[in-house]
């Protein structure tokens, strides 16, 4: 039996999050014991306890005061505070105020602990303490890979033990390869969906398909992107309904917008918040992507393709590896609202197609982001760290900052 430490930084109950819960529960218990550590003290611990799986805080087990989580996961910083110079020195600056004594308290109580192995959950820049501090104990450390984070040569020379770096798309990987990490220890392991729970089901019955959207409701994500695309169609004849689900600091602007159209008002809602997000995709035809930026690999449009809802998305990220562009669904160039009208057209006009796209979608989910496809690739990586190190404690430690 290996224990395996779990590390959670997320401030908020997110993809993230969500992913780690299923990976937990999908382990091979007669194999693997997870805890998991948290840094903020989120609703996620519930659920996790209700199902057998230990849990606490950084905070708990250190003795310290409970954090606030911040407002903004990632604020927009002034031009000069993205500079590489100023990058490096405040990396460096952070870690010798927090986190180096944080690391040392930690590799203390993974030591007692007698944890196996850390699988630090989130990116190095925001679990460097846990990964620091698994090295110092001796452990191997895998590090999860969920965005396009820009490490500094101080947090690549801090994180250099670690053993394998889990990237959720290819184009993860190659981002992180670029960025300097060693390529032999990086691997693609797209996140999973329990596609048992996700059958797709019977829609009701309609004059008019239905395009859906769901998510944060931020600029980044490409709302508006949609709004634009539905005038453009509609105005050519297109015949269909809209409705986007979520909220943020784009939902008034969406809404003003949408009331002030003619053509829009009677055709396109935006609903707030949905905690049904998932009914709300599988009464769609047709689920939209929107993200102006490069989406690392995107939960919304892989629960759609388990439903088997046809999908459109924009092709950059991780979206060109959910669509099989023409066979599972379309893929559009990114911020380009008349190309993706024109998408949506096809699919509109053609119910077939809406049906073959969804049906080979479903097939796409079963085969290549089953759960237990997810967790089998994950327990396999632990395994080969195992074999190579002995289970953790045998060892040595590296020395660290």
């Amino acid at each position: 039996m290996h224990r395996i430490l779990y590390v959670e930084d997320a401030p908020a109950v997110g993809g993230s999050a969500v992913c780690l819960e299923e990976l937990v529960r999908g382990l091979d218990r007669s194999r693997f014991e997870p805890f998991v550590l948290f840094a903020y003290d989120l609703s996620a611990r519930a659920s996790l306890s209700s199902g057998g799986i230990p849990n606490a805080t950084v905070a708990s087990i250190l003795g310290m005061p409970e954090p606030v989580p911040p407002e903004e996961r990632e604020p927009r910083l002034p031009r000069h505070k993205r500079t590489a110079p100023y990058r490096l020195l405040w990396s460096l600056k952070s870690y010798l105020r927090r986190d180096r004594k944080r690391a040392a308290m930690l590799a203390d109580w993974i030591s007692r602990e007698r944890f196996d192995l850390v699988h630090a959950n989130n990116s190095l820049t925001g679990n460097l303490a846990a990964i620091v501090a698994g090295s110092r104990a001796g452990l191997p450390v895998v590090s999860h890979q969920r965005g396009y984070f820009r490490p500094t040569a101080f947090q690549r020379f801090a994180a250099r033990g670690i053993d394998r770096f889990l990237c959720v798309s290819g184009s993860v990987a190659e981002h992180y390869a670029e960025q300097g990490l060693r390529r032999d220890r990086i691997l693609t392991v797209h996140d999973g969906i329990d596609v048992a729970r996700l059958a797709p089901r019977s829609r009701a019955a309609r004059s008019r398909p239905l395009i859906g959207w769901a998510g944060r409701l931020v600029a980044w994500k490409g709302a508006s992107l949609l709004v634009s695309a539905a005038e453009t169609a509609l105005s050519r004849g297109a015949d269909a309904d809209f409705i986007v689900a979520g909220e943020g600091p784009e939902l008034p602007g969406l809404r003003e917008r949408i009331d002030g159209s003619k053509l829009l008002r009677d055709r396109f809602r935006c609903v707030g918040f949905r905690s049904d997000a998932r009914d709300l995709i599988a009464e769609c035809d047709v689920f939209v992507n929107t993200s102006i930026e490069p989406e690392p690999f995107s939960h919304s449009a892989l629960e759609a393709t388990a439903l088997g809802v046809a999908l459109v998305a924009p092709a950059c990220g991780g979206l060109p590896e959910i669509v099989a562009h023409g066979a599972s669904g379309l893929l559009f160039e990114t911020g380009d609202a008349r190309a993706l009208a024109g998408a949506l057209e096809k699919l509109i006009g053609d119910p077939g197609a809406r049906t073959r796209f969804g049906m080979e979608g479903r097939r796409r989910a079963e085969r290549l982001f089953s759960l237990e496809r997810h967790v089998a690739a994950i327990e396999a990586v632990y395994d080969s760290l195992f074999g190579s190190s002995g289970g953790g404690h045998g060892r040595g430690p590296l020395t660290r900052p």
